[in-house]
Parts: structure tokens; sequence; C-alpha cells
């Protein structure tokens, strides 16, 4: 895989207060990319930054855009986020709780939204605005809920709908935070299994955001770790390990294997 993205010593944080220090990794093209940390590590600072909302204090956030992809950008190469906006596009799914609920809206309405940035001012979504957002339910198992007031889905369902407006966006990188929040261990497993096979249909770049160690365990490639101003970056297998973990976390853990799959213990 390719190098797509690079924070190149990058140093975060709002106005005098630093977050984050020397961030030094990369994001590769088609992977599935995680970020574990707890409320307060900065995730969502990296969010922001990689999403070219934040600027980083020092450093830069860099993007690989290919000739002819941008036309804006009509050479390629490498671009920074922060001072190029939409140089490369990405489609962000939040926390369900995001939209108010007290608009009477369908799961087809919501995932029309996703299409709102290729249309010119005032346009009208056309036959392909259409057909993207009918594959997009398609691919997340809710073609039959299309005309359900969103209100009234299941909080997985809510969550599928979130993931469906931003494949319509045709995106080259999902970015998800916290996408499992508030849902049970089925419901979890079933969100973080749809975005590995999303991946691999739409050949679309992950960054999978969350608190839950054991979430991306099995279904993310690589993992950058968050704790305390610790950053530790590495493929799954390396950092998923009883001494990677116990060094960045502080605490006593096993790793154990149940049915195939790892799970950490404390």
């Amino acid at each position: 895989m390719n190098d797509l993205i690079r924070f190149d010593k990058v140093t975060l944080g709002y106005r005098r207060q630093v977050v984050l220090r020397d961030l030094r990794f990369t994001i590769r093209a088609g992977e599935f990319f995680g970020i574990v940390g707890s409320n307060g590590s900065g995730k969502t600072t990296i969010l922001r930054a990689l999403l070219g909302i934040l600027r980083p204090l020092r450093g830069a956030v860099l993007a690989r855009v290919e000739p002819g992809e941008n036309d804006t950008l009509p050479e390629g190469g490498w671009v920074d986020l922060s001072a190029t906006p939409g140089a490369l596009r990405f489609g962000y799914v939040p926390q369900r709780g995001f939209l108010d609920e007290i608009y009477p809206l369908t799961a087809r309405d919501v995932v029309m939204m996703g299409r709102y940035g290729a249309l010119g001012w005032l346009e009208r979504p056309g036959a392909r605005d259409h057909y993207q957002v009918e594959q997009a339910l398609t691919q997340v198992g809710l073609a039959d809920r299309a005309d359900c007031r969103y209100a009234d889905l299941s909080g997985g369902q809510k969550q599928r709908v979130l993931i469906a407006r931003a494949l319509a966006s045709e995106s080259r990188v999902l970015v998800l935070d916290e996408p499992t929040d508030g849902m049970d261990i089925e419901g979890q497993r079933g969100i973080v299994e749809l975005i590995g096979q999303l991946r691999v249909e739409r050949r679309v770049t992950v960054v999978y955001v969350t608190h839950r160690l054991n979430e991306l365990g099995n279904a993310a490639q690589r993992l950058l770790l968050l704790h305390e101003g610790t950053v530790r970056v590495g493929p799954v297998e390396e950092v998923f390990t009883p001494a990677v973990l116990e060094e960045v976390y502080g605490v006593a853990v096993r790793v154990e294997q149940f049915d195939g799959k790892r799970v950490v213990l404390t």
C-alpha cells in the first residue's frame, strides 16, 4: 500500500495549549487504520487536523493527490490539507446523536445530504445523485428502510444511515468518530464488520476512531494508540501485545485468543 496521508512532525493544540507533540505517522491508501484512546487523549484533535479543520501549531498534515484527481491540483503530489481544503475527499461519519431528530427526515433524505457537496448552488439532485444514494443504502443493508423516518430507526440502523451518507459522497477516505457509541456488543460487531466489508467493496481508506481497544484488535490493519501524551503506531500484531500495551497504558494486561480473536484482559 502507498502512503496516502502523512503527519510530518506535527504538533497540535489550541492557541498556546499543546495537546500532542511531534506526531509522525502515515495512513496508507486502502487500509483500515484505527485510532484508539480514552476521552481527552487527543483523538478528536487528530481528526480535526486530518479533516483540515485544525491547522497544526508546527509541522504539516499532507495528502497524496494523484495527477488529474483534483482539478485545482493538476500535477498531483503531496499537498497540505489545512492549506488546501477539498484536496482529498473525506466521508465523515459522526456519532449518531449529531442529527436533531425533530426534523421529519427519511433515511433517504439523510443519505442525500452526502451529495450536497457535489451539487451547485440551488442545483437539484439528478440521476447520478439518486443512484449513489440508492447504492449506498443497499450496501449498508437498508434499501428496504429508505422511506422510514430516521427518528424511528434503531440505533444501529441510524448509524448505518450515517455511513451510507458518507458513502454517497463518493469519498476516498471514510472517517468514523466513535461509530458504535451507545451500542450493545452485537451492534458494535455489526458496524465493525460492515466497515471492513465496505473498505474492500468500495476500495476506500478507513480511519476509525474509538475508545474501545478490543473493538479494533481484529479489524484494523494498523493502530495508533493514545494515552496521556504517549503515542504508539504500528501493525496490529505488533502493538496488540502485553509488552506494548503495558508500556502505553501503564497497567498489566493479557492478550488472549477466543475463537481466533484477540482480546485484551486487564
